[in-house]
């Protein structure tokens, strides 16, 4: 048994025994900015107007990843009176475009909603000057580019736990999209969080997927690997409800408040909440006081979200042990990524003093052990119709 194994099972166990909790943090990220304000009169003339314009790889009109950080976007306006529109299934040949075209219908802000844009970000934002961009995905500012980044990673180490908890076979399943932010960081947070088990953990296999009959292929996959709980990190929630066709328990990793009692298999779910920090961002915008920052969203300023488990399909204790962690991860003592880490040849890639920085976690390319790949099952994308990048509001 490591020594990591040990310090979070005692940790755990300790917290079980002696403490009463209530589930994770949820702060909010829109206490700093104040509705007073001393401009007026003159000094409004002397505030920015601004309209905010948003870029989606994929479509942001079905239930996804897009469609979730829209809606947030969507209440956040309602609530500070910003002016907002979008532009989705935009591809990375035509990114620079779609700048043009919301920069051409008064856009003063873009926002790339894809850390696939991320370096295209960099080169196009000094083409336009006048413009400011705020990069998904991306811990790297610039001149006129705030950067912006999340850490779901924190939620797979606790789903990776509880899968752990729930899994007779010890074989955990992960159908990812590799596009999405952290993809590689996200697998290997449930392979830690599932090695907390003092009796060895599971074995992770992950399968990499995107579009519907893709992911479909990975869980049939994973299934046939005998994983008896499927974590979910898609951007689609076809992933849940293919698990729940296939009568598997599994983990989403998109907002299903609304929509829990459609699923009978679905163990618990985590998601990124960024309704506060839209609206910190846009009531700054409207006071004149807002300016380029760099923002990492986690579970301890209430991004990160995670829900309680379906007592009807978790085993009994669950909640109680993801109760005695999430405070670990909100106060900061428990960090996803302190070694010792090996990866999966046996190699010793951190020992145990050091703990990775955010940017070696983000450009992580590497798995850690008890991670098995069993395969990428995306297909070449043919035949995709011409964009004409019509702005919607």
């Amino acid at each position: 048994m490591t020594s990591r194994r040990i310090k979070w099972l005692s940790l755990i166990l300790a917290a079980v025994m002696t403490l009463s909790f209530s589930g994770c943090s949820k702060g909010t990220g829109d206490d700093s900015s104040s509705e007073s304000s001393d401009a007026s009169g003159s000094e409004d003339d002397k505030i920015k107007e601004h309209k905010i314009g948003y870029i989606f790889r994929e479509s942001a009109e079905t239930d996804s990843f897009a469609s979730q950080l829209l809606e947030q976007s969507i209440r956040a306006s309602n609530r500070s009176g910003m002016d907002i529109c979008y532009i989705e299934n935009v591809s990375l040949t035509d990114f620079e475009n779609a700048v043009k075209k919301l920069s051409d219908a008064g856009c003063t802000d873009i926002v790339a909603c894809s850390p696939a844009y991320a370096n295209l970000v960099q080169s196009v934002a000094q083409k336009y000057l006048d413009l400011s961009f705020t990069s998904f995905g991306d811990l790297n500012g610039g001149f006129n580019i705030s950067g912006y980044a999340e850490l779901p990673y924190q939620g797979a180490y606790v789903a990776g736990f509880a899968a752990e908890f729930n899994s007779p076979a010890k074989k955990i399943g992960v159908v990812v999209d590799p596009g999405l932010y952290g993809a590689v960081a996200t697998v290997n947070a449930v392979e830690l969080g599932a090695q907390l088990n003092p009796d060895g953990g599971a074995t992770v296999y992950a399968a990499a997927a995107e579009l519907d009959g893709e992911i479909e292929n990975a869980v049939d996959a994973l299934l046939e690997k005998g994983c008896d709980v499927i974590v979910c990190y898609t951007n689609s929630k076809h992933s849940a409800d293919y698990c729940e066709a296939k009568g598997v328990k599994f983990i989403g990793c998109l907002d299903y408040s609304d929509s829990e009692s459609e699923y009978s298999n679905m163990l618990m779910y985590f998601y990124c909440l960024r309704d506060s920090y839209f609206l910190a961002q846009f009531k700054a915008m409207k006071m004149g006081t807002w300016e380029l920052s760099t923002y990492l969203g986690d579970i301890s300023n209430g991004i990160v979200q995670i829900s309680p488990v379906t007592e009807s399909v978790a085993k009994d204790g669950t909640q109680k042990l993801i109760d005695a962690l999430v405070p670990h991860l909100t106060d900061g003592s428990a960090k996803v990524f302190r070694g010792p880490l090996k990866d999966t040849a046996g190699n010793v890639k951190y020992l145990e003093t050091d703990t990775m920085t955010d940017h070696e976690v983000e450009n992580m390319s590497w798995y850690v052990q008890g991670v098995e790949v069993i395969g990428n099952f995306r297909e070449p994308q043919t035949n995709i119709p011409p964009n004409d990048l019509e702005i919607k509001e």
